[in-house]
């Protein structure tokens, strides 16, 4: 894999590859754009391209640095992603990096360092960051990869080379989704569509089935559903998710080869892989959002184009031409106040039922 294998990004690699070729480093990168484009995997592609003996602008792939780099274990290669409880890049962390900023790289010409997810970053600890970042060392490379960039401090944003990503195209995702899962043309089409360019997501609708339950929360509420059934249904579909990633979480660490660690370290564990958990949940919440705020828009755009041309979920035409709901704004805002309030950690269960409520045809016409 090299820098030819990440599609649709042809100005941020174009860019990436004359700095490489022309020799002038910058010791601060900012990749962004929006989630799942590529944007981590251009950043490891760097990693491995600033230390390979081929020194064209790529990596070849095959040499022992590129090989460690792509097996996570280069010494001078560090990826760094929110942990604990409350999965942010803490102050303690920073602070190690600081340290090993501060001497001359292992065995490699750069040492580089990857914050993935960097604006969940806190300010204290942005703020122990930036003196690093305004005096870098000379061989150490610091490249920022975030779907939100404004989260950062302007200070930290200022000193770094802004590299923007930009969203895939809907054919490039819907090639990939059939040439990796048996699924039918029409169906690649509108899953690309409903992604809106985020490889990442429109995966996740091919393996998860949240498209599937939300398609079916609409159609049941369109027909008259009570939405407090619905609502405890789907709770409950939630929760036996939660479950099953629990389980295979649990399972994947037993599988790992374990030393004999202390208490103290297994609760460590147990409380880290808790908030892993309720990490994605929230995440999984946010995505079912996404696709219900996607429905209603369609309906809406629906109803004022008079056909399929602009919706999103573009295999549905039956059920969007069924028009049970009323699409109004309402709908709309109410998703918004959902969102809000998943963020701020109030219950699944209350969040969700007086959502449904919203979006029953008796609530919104």
């Amino acid at each position: 894999m090299g820098f030819s294998d990440i599609r649709d990004q042809d100005i941020p690699i174009r860019f990436l590859a004359n700095m490489l070729r022309s020799g002038r480093m910058a010791n601060g990168l900012l990749f962004w754009g929006p989630e799942g484009v590529g944007k981590r995997m251009a950043a490891i592609e760097l990693a491995k391209a600033v230390n390979c003996g081929q020194g064209d602008g790529n990596a070849c792939g095959t040499c022992l640095s590129c090989r460690k780099v792509a097996h996570s274990n280069h010494p001078d290669v560090k990826i760094i992603v929110p942990s604990g409880k409350s999965r942010n890049i803490a102050v303690d962390v920073i602070d190690s990096i600081n340290e090993l900023a501060a001497y001359r790289p292992y065995e490699s010409t750069w040492r580089v360092v990857i914050f993935d997810d960097v604006h969940r970053m806190g300010e204290a600890a942005q703020n122990h960051f930036l003196k690093t970042l305004e005096e870098p060392p000379s061989k150490t490379m610091f490249v920022l990869v975030t779907p939100s960039p404004r989260m950062l401090l302007p200070t930290i944003r200022s000193r770094c080379q802004q590299v923007r990503f930009g969203s895939l195209h809907p054919a490039t995702v819907a090639e990939l989704l059939r040439r990796d899962h048996d699924i039918p043309e029409s169906t690649a089409l509108a899953l690309a569509s409903v992604a809106q360019g985020q490889m990442s997501r429109a995966l996740d609708l091919v393996v998860s089935g949240k498209r599937d339950a939300v398609l079916h929360v609409m159609e049941e509420l369109a027909n008259g559903a009570d939405p407090l059934t619905m609502s405890e249904g789907f709770a409950t579909h939630v929760r036996q998710q939660q479950d099953a990633l629990r389980a295979a979480l649990k399972a994947e660490a037993a599988n790992q080869d374990e030393d004999d660690g202390s208490r103290a370290d297994a609760e460590d564990a147990k409380s880290e892989q808790d908030a892993l958990v309720e990490a994605m949940l929230r995440r999984d919440l946010m995505e079912y959002l996404y696709l219900m705020l996607a429905w209603c828009r369609d309906e809406w755009v629906y109803r004022a184009a008079g056909g399929m041309q602009c919706v999103l979920n573009r295999d549905q035409e039956a059920r969007l031409a069924k028009g049970a709901l009323n699409a109004g704004a309402a709908r709309l805002e109410a998703i918004d106040k959902a969102w809000l309030y998943i963020e701020r950690n109030l219950s699944m269960e209350r969040v969700f039922r007086d959502l449904f409520f919203k979006l029953a045809p008796q609530a919104s016409s």
